[in-house]
């Protein structure tokens, strides 16, 4: 908990450097346009602020569990609110993968296995932007995600005989939320859309996994139990279509002639 706790305050501190600068540039006359785009992220695992690999023990069975790359993959709606603010929601399937090295101690029984879940995850992040150019935009944005998952998981692998190595894992709950915190860059053009390059990062509030892994032989065995956390970093590329400004004659303001 001391970990998810720091790791929330380093993004919180993260945003803040990045959004205080922008709030001096805030000018409520000017509204952004609305978007609709597609993101691709590869979960990168990397120890500082995703999972990071971690054992399982019983007795002199031992079973390692390594995060490895996963993607996420979704829409993505932008709702401008003025020139500098918006809010960002969409939808989106991740898939998180890992790898797990069973052995028996002592012994020559050893197997690999992968594993992988899948969740549906509904954002909702508000979004400032620094202009740094006429097309340039830095951006930092911080939210919330509703994170649904749809099934259990277990994987089996059988390295001999009557000898057996059996990892699950069971959702905790069916729904949680997740905090999101998200710094990048994007380049705005009017016939070729909006790109964007940047780099997030997801805690869940609470585990996503309870997981046993089983080393069964003949009518015996032994389990080991543990959790999955669920925290991720990724690389974010994203892909806004061109906006459509609205066709016809625009109604110009001033008085009304009878």
């Amino acid at each position: 908990m001391r970990i998810i706790h720091d790791i929330g305050l380093l993004l919180l501190f993260l945003y803040g450097m990045y959004s205080f600068p922008v709030l001096c540039q805030y000018s409520p006359k000017k509204k952004a346009p609305n978007y609709f785009g597609f993101q691709y992220k590869p979960l990168i695992p990397i120890s500082v602020v995703g999972d990071r690999p971690f054992e399982m023990t019983e007795g002199n069975f031992l079973t390692t569990v390594t995060p490895t790359l996963g993607y996420t993959f979704g829409g993505v709606v932008r709702i401008g609110l003025t020139e500098l603010l918006a809010i960002e929601t969409g939808l989106a399937r991740t898939k998180r993968n890992f790898l797990l090295e069973h052995e028996v101690q002592d012994s020559s029984l050893f197997a690999t296995n992968t594993l992988g879940f899948i969740s549906m995850e509904i954002p909702v992040n508000f979004l400032v932007y620094i202009k740094l150019g006429n097309d340039l935009f830095m951006n930092t944005s911080m939210g919330t995600s509703i994170i649904f998952y749809p099934s259990n998981v277990q994987t089996r692998v059988i390295p001999e005989g009557i000898h057996q190595f059996i990892f699950e894992g069971r959702r905790v709950a069916f729904f949680s939320l997740d905090v999101n915190a998200n710094v990048g860059f994007e380049y705005r053009t009017e016939k070729r859309g909006v790109f964007y390059l940047g780099m997030s990062g997801r805690i869940p509030l609470t585990p996503v996994l309870n997981i046993a892994a089983e080393y069964r032989y003949d009518t015996q065995g032994l389990v080991a139990f543990d959790q999955i956390r669920g925290a991720t970093v990724s690389l974010d590329l994203k892909y806004f279509l061109p906006y459509t400004k609205p066709k016809g004659e625009q109604v110009k303001k001033g008085p009304i002639v009878q």
